[in-house]
């Protein structure tokens, strides 16, 4: 954490003054306010258990599922990674599989339902003919085998020939498929009226569905266990606003938290190295009760982490495994009285620290002041010279 010099040397640097000449920004009129950026997630592992009747048609070897005796009590290891994809673990209820012969069919076959297992069923003896559809099939009698007293005309754009009708014995005047039947016999039975059932291909029997045609099938308890990851996303600003992220980057001096357990924190962070922009990481490995972080006494910063993670960290139904991974920046709010219409911003970064400038409250209101009156002067003008 930066000392009060170090946060007015910073500013100083920005102005473009000495560190270490203070004529430019005196601490005296200097109001310094500490703030932490914090950011990251929870995931959480959430289990859940089930029970109920499974089915299989057929025959099923169940002996590569393992088996449980009470679905609650079932020991399943806690995973490495609680943000890992959604699994699913099934087991069999010990002595729970049955084995049985299908009671509705025979060998896995049934009568079938359509030709109610005749093998055939009813069929026309006789088609439309695909050349006259039975429409003008005959000129001078139309198939009756009487001749009209005037023949009908020719189809117009009719090109095929007539025939001779077999009916009335009209030259020219017959469709040359049927010769003035107006019809032919069916060409699947041949006109005898029946042909084989299309959905038993004639044999009368069709496959049973319930057993999969094998006439039998295996029941039992299953019991699943499903596991997925739940993200509970993390980023406060304590008191500055939203864009304050934007005004960091990856070089600054982030702090990090990555533990994966029951807890958030132990009673001390443990620095496992640090380089050129990544802060300290803090690797915690000991689980201990979150309601002692606050007497985490050599850093205040992390803290204030602990306390402000502390309503996030309920522990949720089904629960059984969980990591927070957050990174966390103390950022410095300074103010002055030589400088009202100016906020400066340091951020802690290596080298040196850096200084971002922003308007002040004060600036802004006066601004948007400013911007109102030129619209009120606006207005008045456009309506007087309406």
């Amino acid at each position: 954490m930066l000392s009060d010099d170090d946060i007015l040397a910073a500013v100083r640097r920005g102005l473009g003054a000495p560190g270490a000449d203070d004529a430019a920004f005196p601490a005296a009129g200097a109001r310094i306010t500490r703030h932490l950026l914090l950011a990251g997630e929870i995931v959480r592992c959430v289990e859940t258990r089930t029970e109920g009747t499974a089915f299989h048609a057929g025959t099923r070897d169940l002996s590569d599922l393992p088996e449980y005796d009470d679905l609650d009590r079932y020991p399943v290891p806690a995973p490495a990674d609680p943000g890992a994809a959604r699994s699913t673990l099934r087991l069999v209820r010990r002595g729970s599989v049955a084995a049985h012969a299908c009671s509705t069919c025979t060998n896995g076959r049934k009568p079938c339902a359509r030709c109610r297992g005749a093998g055939d069923v009813a069929c026309r003896t006789h088609v439309p003919c695909a050349g006259c559809e039975g429409r003008l099939c005959c000129l001078a009698c139309e198939g009756t085998g009487k001749r009209a007293r005037e023949a009908a005309d020719r189809p117009q754009g009719e090109t095929a020939s007539r025939v001779r009708c077999r009916k009335c014995g009209a030259d020219d005047a017959a469709c040359g498929k049927c010769r003035g039947a107006g019809r032919k016999k069916c060409g699947v039975c041949g006109g005898t009226a029946s042909r084989p059932c299309p959905d038993c291909a004639g044999g009368g029997t069709v496959s049973h569905d319930f057993c999969a045609g094998t006439g039998r099938y295996v029941e039992w308890t299953e019991g699943v266990v499903v596991r997925e990851p739940v993200v509970d996303t993390v980023e406060e600003s304590s008191d500055l606003p939203a864009r304050a992220f934007t005004w960091t980057n990856e070089a600054d001096a982030w702090n990090r938290v990555d533990h994966v357990g029951e807890d958030a924190f132990p009673p001390n962070g443990t620095d496992t190295g640090s380089g050129p922009g990544s802060g300290t990481r803090t690797d915690l490995t000991e689980a201990t009760d979150l309601t002692e972080a606050t007497d985490l006494t050599q850093d205040t910063d992390l803290a204030e982490v602990a306390a402000r993670l502390k309503p996030r960290l309920g522990f949720r139904d089904g629960e059984v495994a969980r990591r927070v991974r957050v990174r966390y920046l103390s950022l410095a709010r300074v103010t002055h009285d030589d400088h009202p219409d100016r906020v400066y911003v340091v951020i802690p970064g290596r080298p040196a620290p850096r200084v971002v400038t922003v308007r002040s409250p004060r600036r802004a209101w006066r601004l948007a002041a400013l911007a109102l009156l030129v619209l009120v002067a606006v207005v008045a003008v456009s309506r007087l010279l309406a």
